[in-house]
């Protein structure tokens, strides 16, 4: 067991609001996309497929900054590694702008992913570096919330960019708004990493090996990766159906994606406050069995409400509603353990949700996507996984295991 560093609280205030406001550029980075997605398919005569890949390249990206940086902060800390990743993410968000054809498009988005996810990981680390354990739960609540206005102002700030200027300004975005993190991360966030682990290939299988056989860990993990991929289905398949198939505007989309992303970042505060009043267990249990039997109801639904917007509308906000719920809630129980090899924790953790996610997106890309029955049924089929994990591994029997790792 590690303990947390000690600085002034006036340091590790400023040192934890700087990090949270950085956490809705991470939250964005598809969002922001999203309602580019058909434009991107016109305007460089590429398959709508290919398109869509556009997420799908970034979240395997994504994934692999998060684990190859996990081992790295472990044994080189935390400050200089967070500054090349913004940097280089401010590069290569600008290769699009310069360099308009999909080849240029794919590579600037999956070394995105790559830089961006290291930032992440490198941010987690810093908070279980700073704060004792049994503040991590709820901390991962809040990190959360900061991380869900990601998808509410993305889309809404990627509708208007693409309506009045086009799909590469979201890109111009990032770069400016990626330039102003790394200026905030050099002047206010010292190295907070004292533990360091040497980079051998025997220290890093010990420390994979730990984290992989631990059975509530690994429950997070995917719960926090099929959670997830219930909004990323709704980015890579919704622009498509409401701008395509519905014939609604980018604007349009860009404020339902608003709406569904406030629901995403309301729940996770009504989260945080059910903390005080209920166990962590009794919250699994209720919210997961709630939302599965809304996405079997949508299903049965759709077949009669087969073009209804709204059948569409309700559904994914309730999705989203179950991930403000269940993603929080298993990252603060995933964060309060192994402190010890944070950064190797974490970057398993968001390795594999984010694989899961890439997965998602990438197969959705394969679905063709006419009404709203497909939709709904992706929605099933990914809450009915989750079901499944919860009582092969999050089963009542094994709650207690979870109740200490939450308190």
């Amino acid at each position: 067991m590690t303990t947390s560093i000690q600085l002034p609280e006036k340091h590790k205030q400023l040192i934890i609001w700087t990090l949270l406001c950085i956490m809705p550029l991470i939250g964005m980075a598809v969002d922001l996309i999203s309602p580019s997605l058909p434009a991107i398919a016109t305007g460089l005569l590429i398959p709508v497929s290919t398109a869509k890949n556009v997420i799908a390249v970034y979240l395997f990206g994504y994934a692999l900054g998060n684990f190859f940086t996990g081992f790295l902060t472990d044994a080189w800390g935390r400050q200089r590694l967070i500054r090349i990743g913004l940097f280089v993410f401010v590069m290569v968000s600008l290769l699009p702008v310069f360099f308009a054809n999909i080849t240029i498009l794919l590579l600037a988005r999956f070394l995105q992913g790559i830089s961006l996810g290291a930032v992440a990981v490198l941010l987690r680390s810093i908070f279980a570096d700073i704060f004792p354990s049994e503040k991590l739960v709820r901390m991962g609540t809040l990190t959360g919330t900061m991380w869900g206005l990601g998808p509410i102002i993305g889309p809404i700030i990627g509708g208007y960019l693409q309506f009045y200027i086009g799909w590469q300004a979201g890109f111009c975005f990032f770069a400016v708004a990626a330039a102003c993190a790394f200026i905030a991360v050099y002047r206010w966030i010292p190295e907070t990493h004292t533990n360091h682990h040497p980079l051998r290939l025997s220290t890093i299988t010990h420390n994979l090996m730990a984290v992989l056989r631990d059975q509530k860990f690994m429950s997070m993990t995917l719960l926090m990766g099929l959670v997830y991929s219930l909004i990323i289905t709704f980015n890579t398949a919704g622009p498509f159906l409401i701008q395509t198939k519905f014939n609604y505007s980018p604007i349009f989309f860009g404020h339902l994606a608003f709406y569904l992303g406030l629901a995403f970042l309301v729940t996770t505060f009504i989260c945080r406050y059910l903390l005080k009043k209920y166990t962590v267990s009794r919250l699994f249990f209720i919210t997961i069995h709630l939302f599965f039997t809304c996405a079997l109801l949508a299903v049965i639904a759709s077949y009669f409400f087969r073009d209804s917007i709204s059948l569409v509308v309700i559904t994914s906000l309730l999705m989203f509603s179950a991930s403000g719920f269940i993603f929080p809630l298993s990252m603060g129980v995933g964060l309060s353990m192994f402190r010890q090899i944070a950064g190797t924790a974490t970057a398993t953790m968001f390795l594999i949700n984010i694989l899961i996610t890439s997965l998602t997106a990438f197969l959705v890309s394969f679905v063709t996507i006419q009404n709203a029955i497909p939709l709904m049924w992706l929605y099933f089929l990914l809450f009915s996984v989750v079901v499944i994990v919860y009582w092969m591994m999050i089963s009542p029997s094994n709650s207690t295991n979870v109740e200490k790792q939450a308190t």
